[in-house]
């Protein structure tokens, strides 16, 4: 457990500035309503609004979850920490370092009265499937097979926790691969001698004769012994098949050193200042670095929502960070984002475009409808320089059309021919108005991507809703950003702290 001591309430007061936005301060609150930020390759958001929002949290004393897609991102946040005298706080999740977080295991036993329900296990197993496996069933396609899998893995939970024992995947892949596969194996004698599934079942009755939970023993007693024998080999063989599919992936090497053995650290230890950062970089661990960030993130999603050091709503903020966020998007994302402020959390995805989210969301019309959601929770919005035509749209969409005056004036001249010559001249003036967007689409490919040429200084234009600018008197304002700031630029100290935290 953290041994961080409890801060006085008065370091982090919601009006405490974080990053000085062209003359406007970026506040506490601010960050906790949530910031995307946008901006195409090269474009000077991981170095430019990145770095300064990233160094700001850390500087100011924030517990941090970071979430790895390239390879020298690990590095990049060693770097930050020292910067900002928060290296003792740092937790390499991942490669070469001795941490472990079982997930299913802290679900079932984490303090709380939501601990161990069968239900908040289930859909913490679903939102990993939904973003590990890639399936269509996961990405909004027909729902038969992911409700299929949740009857799975619910079952399997109950029937543990029945017969006394917390989930664990390899306990629950013994339930399935000993399960009857026809009805007539139900009545067989040799293979209720050899069946894990049998033997639980039978505990799990003895424990439950004469409780309130009897007849939902008897719920489970019939989905193995009658339903799950009765279903088609290929629609078994399919539900079990989605199911070893991720299981297997958290089982085996790494994963099962990081997710199935002990836990050293846990989402507790992030909301007590600790600054986790899953080195499975995407890039090199694909599939796999995706499920480890995806599960931190849920599990720390879900944990700050029943946060209990949070009185007034002042205690220590916390942050969600996600750079090429498109890799750990998931559907609870918008959900979460909706209350994010309740439990000081700031989440700051990067992204290089709007497509691509949407893409990684379902790529249909769900799809759009699950990124304009949480892009609509999110309070601030960052836009570096771009060359994708819909997200410099959406851009210009998003600050607004505003009455425009065009004024024109012409002159003229005329010379007439005939028996008696004459000149003359004419002039014109006019004017007329119109809505028209603000800021046009293709001046957010002029904006500057910071470099050596551009001295080291990187533009973008930041919106926020609710807040009029005092450089504009707008939405939005347009702020330079500089790539590599000294630790003068901070704006808020870090907060005298005890002794580093020490994991369980």
């Amino acid at each position: 457990m953290s041994t961080h001591p409890p801060p006085l309430l008065e370091a982090w007061p919601e009006q405490r500035g974080l990053v000085d936005m062209g003359g406007d301060i970026w506040r506490i609150k601010d960050a906790c309503e949530g910031t995307v930020i946008f901006g195409g390759t090269g474009s000077g958001k991981t170095s430019g609004s990145g770095r300064a929002l990233a160094t700001s949290f850390l500087a100011a004393g924030f517990g941090g979850l970071v979430l790895c897609a390239k390879p020298d991102e690990p590095a990049l946040w060693r770097g930050y920490a020292a910067e900002t005298g928060r290296g003792s706080d740092l937790v390499m999740f991942g490669r070469g370092e001795p941490w472990s977080f079982n997930f299913m295991r802290h679900e079932s036993l984490r303090p709380g009265e939501g601990a161990g329900l069968t239900e908040n296990l289930v859909n913490l197993f679903m939102e990993v499937s939904s973003i590990g496996s890639g399936d269509a069933h996961a990405r909004g396609g027909d729902p038969f097979w992911e409700r299929a899998m949740k009857s799975l893995v619910r079952n399997c939970v109950d029937i543990l926790l029945m017969a006394g024992e917390p989930a664990s995947l390899h306990a629950m892949f013994d339930v399935i691969r000993s399960a009857p596969m026809e009805p007539s194996a139900v009545r067989s004698l040799a293979w209720r001698a050899r069946s894990e599934c049998w033997r639980r079942l039978e505990i799990a009755k003895g424990r439950a004769r004469g409780t309130s939970w009897e007849i939902d023993c008897r719920e489970v007693a019939g989905y193995w012994l009658s339903h799950f024998p009765t279903l088609g080999d290929k629609t078994r063989g399919s539900i079990v098949a989605m199911f070893s599919t991720l299981a297997e992936a958290l089982m085996r090497g790494k994963m099962r050193e990081l997710f199935c053995e002990g836990s050293s650290i846990s989402p507790e230890d992030v909301i007590a200042g600790r600054i986790v950062v899953v080195d499975l970089p995407v890039k090199e661990w694909s599939a796999v670095g995706r499920m480890a960030a995806v599960l931190w993130k849920y599990s720390l999603q879900k944990a700050v929502e029943r946060r209990s050091d949070n009185g007034g709503g002042l205690g220590r903020p916390l942050f969600l960070w996600a750079d090429e966020c498109q890799h750990f998007a998931s559907r609870y994302d918008s959900l979460f984002q909706a209350t994010a402020r309740s439990s000081r959390v700031a989440s700051v995805y990067l992204t290089q475009n709007y497509p691509s989210l949407i893409a990684a969301l379902g790529g249909d019309s769900g799809g759009k409808a699950m990124t304009d959601s949480l892009l609509g929770n999110m309070g601030t919005k960052i836009f570096h320089a771009n060359s994708d035509r819909e997200t410099n749209q959406f851009a210009a969409e998003l600050v607004g059309r505003r009455l425009q005056v065009l004024r024109n004036s012409g002159t003229g001249a005329s010379l007439s021919l005939g028996s008696q010559p004459s000149a003359g001249s004419s002039s014109s003036r006019g004017r007329s108005e119109h809505m028209d967007l603000e800021i046009q689409p293709r001046e957010f490919s002029t904006l500057r991507k910071g470099g050596a040429e551009n001295n080291c200084v990187s533009e973008a234009l930041v919106f926020q809703n609710g807040r009029l600018w005092g450089g504009t008197g707008r939405t939005w304002q347009k702020v330079s950003f500089r790539q590599n700031p000294g630790p003068a630029e901070f704006l808020a100290p870090l907060p005298s702290r005890g002794a580093p935290a020490r994991s369980r």
